[in-house]
């Protein structure tokens, strides 16, 4: 919506004229940006009273009738009177960040209404009277104007499940056609016990099924997963156990079994010291605010150990909900364990959700099958579907990729990987985890395609299903295609830094600082970088890049919870908003990143400054920064921010013109696809490309040439 601002005492004057006195308490209220648009009639069509303070709508402005834009964002509307839809002309309706729990029934009459953005609200329910606007539903923030559909990310849904609202409208409509038949809480979640290495987390596993301990307990290598009963409230909950193994080579691979709807173990061992931030910031960026329990493990060998500084850990990770103190070898404390795994239930994201009658019949059917195979062909599937009454296609698609959010089986609907359904995820996590800890891939991350049959069991994994496991691992960013038999691990990289030339003293210096930094981040960046790669000069914790067309180089490094880019050559502002824009869209997999950009100094570029301190001191008039380490020389602050923010169209157009083909080498190839990602990244990081410049237009300009 554009809006054209005026001065707050100019407007309410005008807008008091047109729709009455109610909004003269908007003299008290403004705190934000308040702006309209006349046509030539002097007939206002947009009103902007976003960030007001308005805990009501104020009646008066459904007299607007010829509103066509309304934004309404970040007030603290809790309820919209039935009455707004007397403005049957308009077209975009935002009321973002504002409190909303539920939407009048009436509000499917504006079926003028292309644009609706409820994101950041308090709807636990879709209000199934969206659907009556025929627009798509889309789990996501609207990024440009214009672009159509109901915007709702950041609610708390629960029916359907966030899982069914992310698939869009279609999926909505078969969840809800299926719930009107019967349904019943799923009562399923994960338990994830996870800590380093040699905690006991496999004995814990044991301890809680009922089983014996063996103080010779082998190290587990991969995942154990088993099934827990539990009561809470006369109900059986049954949580999948999932045992993860703890060495630091399979962390990068957690992404893809962390999740949301799950409860964490998090397993210390009282004899040794324990990064306990790492693995609770572990835990909530890929878990987000998944509840975890705490257990301090062999208390009988270190019976004085506590965790320290309980109360602060609890302020900083809200999600962390108790400490257990255990001891496998002797039973100490399992029983008050369990106990406080029962009182946390609730606290599991979506633990009640209603699952169709007819959808727990096919979920039963995979279950079993699960028993006697670790998978199965779609067809099969469908079969499956169809005995059980889901006839419809799209229905059939709805609950497939329900069932993969919940990690009952692994299904993806990539070209080579959408005819296998993978329904025991053990059979694949295994697979991955021999491979990446063969001694024959150690220091050097290269995989032969002959050298599968060499790692796997035969029986459990059939040559037929090779490429499968590898196409899975091209997927997951675990590796990236050297030929058509060769497969190369960034994460198996040697350790050694080779030898290489770069010019450092004229390069421009960005720096990535983050409060965590996952393993994952730069495994990935290499994988999506990978054609790049200048003379195989890589190594574990670094690579050279290259854009040979513009002759310019990038050596990136990463360094603790740092990555640091460094740009020469004759394209550099372009190269380094290439390389900025790949490890955005890399972020936006994660939860709770906090991330603090800094641009080194062209001449000092061991002093650096702070992106979002520069941008404010533009904001406020200034030209020029004095650092405080050198108060001696000044530098023009444009000058910085140009090494972040390319100004020409023409520059921007080269940019976008790599990045999608970086994006459709991912197989990111539908138009629609490709403007998501590009989009969202822009929209959340305006910098890259410069404000003025329209990147959506730009991108569908290029894909239609």
């Amino acid at each position: 919506m554009f809006i054209t601002s005026i001065f707050k005492p100019k407007i309410i004057r005008q807008l008091e004229q047109t729709i009455g006195k109610k909004l003269e308490k908007l003299d008290t209220l403004y705190v934000g940006s308040v702006g309209y648009v006349q046509n030539e009639r002097n007939q206002i069509t947009e009103l902007s009273l976003y960030e007001c303070g308005l805990k009501e709508l104020p009646l008066s402005i459904v007299k607007l009738q010829n509103l066509t834009e309304l934004d309404l964002g970040r007030n603290q509307l809790s309820n919209l009177p039935s009455s707004i839809v007397k403005l049957k002309n308009l077209t975009e309706l935002d009321l973002i960040g504002n409190q909303l729990s539920e939407l009048p029934p009436e509000i499917g009459q504006l079926q003028n209404l292309t644009v609706f953005d409820l994101s950041n609200n308090q709807l636990n329910q879709f209000p199934k009277v969206l659907l009556d606007l025929n627009l798509e539903v889309k789990m996501a923030y609207c990024r440009f104007y214009g672009d159509e559909g109901i915007y709702i990310e950041g609610n708390p849904f629960q029916t359907p499940p966030v899982e069914i609202v992310e698939q869009g409208r279609q999926a909505i409509i078969d969840y809800c056609a299926a719930l009107e038949e019967q349904a019943r809480p799923l009562n399923e979640s994960k338990l994830i016990l996870i800590g380093d290495g040699g905690a006991g987390k496999t004995s814990l596993m044991k301890r809680l099924l009922g089983l014996d301990f063996n103080p010779q307990e082998s190290q587990t290598h991969g995942i154990n997963i088993n099934a827990l009963t539990l009561q809470h409230n006369d109900n059986d909950i049954k949580l999948h156990c999932w045992d993860f193994g703890g060495q630091q080579i399979m962390h990068a691979t957690h992404q893809f079994f962390l999740s949301k709807r799950s409860l964490y173990l998090l397993v210390l061992d009282s004899r040794r010291e324990t990064q306990v931030d790492y693995w609770l910031k572990h835990i909530q960026t890929f878990g987000g605010n998944a509840p975890v329990i705490i257990v301090i493990n062999k208390i009988d060998e270190n019976p004085h150990f506590d965790l320290p500084q309980q109360r602060q850990l609890k302020k900083r990770y809200p999600n962390f909900k108790q400490v257990c103190r255990i001891s496998c070898a002797t039973q100490q404390g399992i029983s008050e364990l369990i106990r406080t795994i029962q009182d946390t239930l609730p606290d599991i994201e979506l633990l009640n959700t209603l699952f169709p009658a007819k959808w727990f019949k096919v979920k039963t059917a995979i279950t079993e099958q699960a028993q006697k195979t670790n998978f199965t062909s779609y067809e099969h599937y469908v079969d499956i579907c169809q005995a059980n009454g889901i006839t419809k296609e799209s229905e059939q698609n709805t609950l497939i990729n329900f069932l993969h959010d919940l990690g009952i089986v692994n299904h993806f609907q990539d070209r080579w990987l959408r005819e296998t359904n993978v329904i025991n995820p053990q059979w694949i996590t295994e697979a991955v985890y021999t491979i990446i800890n063969a001694p024959q891939l150690a220091g050097n991350g290269k995989l032969h395609r002959e050298l599968m049959s060499t790692l796997l069991d035969n029986d459990t994994y059939p040559v037929r299903k090779h490429d499968y496991i590898i196409e899975l691992m091209k997927k997951f960013e675990l590796c990236y295609a050297l030929n058509d038999n060769e497969y190369l691990l960034p994460d198996l990289f040697p350790t050694q830094e080779p030898n290489f030339e770069f010019d450092d003293e004229h390069a421009l210096h960005f720096i990535l600082e983050y409060d965590f930094l996952p393993k994952s981040i730069f495994t990935r960046f290499i994988v999506r970088m990978h054609r790049d790669i200048l003379n195989n000069t890589y190594w574990r914790n670094g690579v050279l890049l290259t854009e040979r067309t513009s002759n310019t180089t990038a050596l990136v490094e990463t360094d603790s919870n740092r990555l640091v880019l460094q740009i020469a050559g004759q394209q550099k502002r372009e190269y380094l908003a290439i390389l900025l824009f790949i490890l955005k869209d890399i972020h936006r997999s994660f939860n709770n990143l906090t991330i603090t950009e800094k641009i080194g100094l062209p001449d000092n570029p061991n002093l650096t400054v702070n992106h979002v301190y520069l941008l404010k001191l533009v904001q406020k008039g200034q030209t020029e920064y004095l650092p405080p380490e050198n108060p001696e020389k000044s530098y023009n602050i444009m000058d910085l921010l140009g090494i972040v923010a390319p100004p020409s169209e023409t520059e921007a157009m080269r940019m976008l013109q790599k990045i999608l083909s970086i994006l459709e080498a991912q197989g990111i190839e539908q138009e629609k696809d490709l403007l998501d990602h590009v989009d969202e990244v822009v929209k959340l990081n305006p910098g890259i490309f410069g404000v003025s410049i329209d990147v959506n237009a730009l991108v569908k300009k290029m894909l239609r040439r």
